[in-house]
């Protein structure tokens, strides 16, 4: 396979905002999500991150392999943790930014 023919790699960042004084137990939540990733095929990245000045904001650093792998992984149980524990915690709906991944420290290579 070319590299023309070969899957475009996918980014994403993904800002929820959890319910008044929940934060940490979003944040619990989308590690528990995140460890039910690790051996994900197509998941590269799955990074929680607490925001610094926002103790009820989470940030979701993602990348995936392809459009497809990020479909399968995001649409199934998410490992033991289903998406409605997340959606419960969260104040709205999570805002996402799609990127495209260029490469980096701490990025695998294709």
């Amino acid at each position: 396979m070319t590299a023309e023919q070969q899957p475009e790699r996918i980014g994403r960042y993904v800002r929820m905002v959890a319910q008044p004084g929940r934060g940490a137990a979003l944040a619990d939540t989308l590690l528990r999500v995140a460890s039910g990733l690790r051996d994900t095929p197509g998941c590269e990245l799955y990074l929680i991150n607490l925001s610094a000045d926002e103790p009820d904001t989470i940030w979701v650093t993602e990348v995936w392999a392809d459009e497809a792998a990020s479909d399968r992984a995001l649409s199934a149980d998410l490992g033991e943790v289903g998406i409605g524990e997340v959606l419960e915690l969260l104040a709205g709906p999570p805002e996402l930014v799609d990127l495209r991944p260029l490469g980096g420290t701490g990025l695998p290579t294709s």
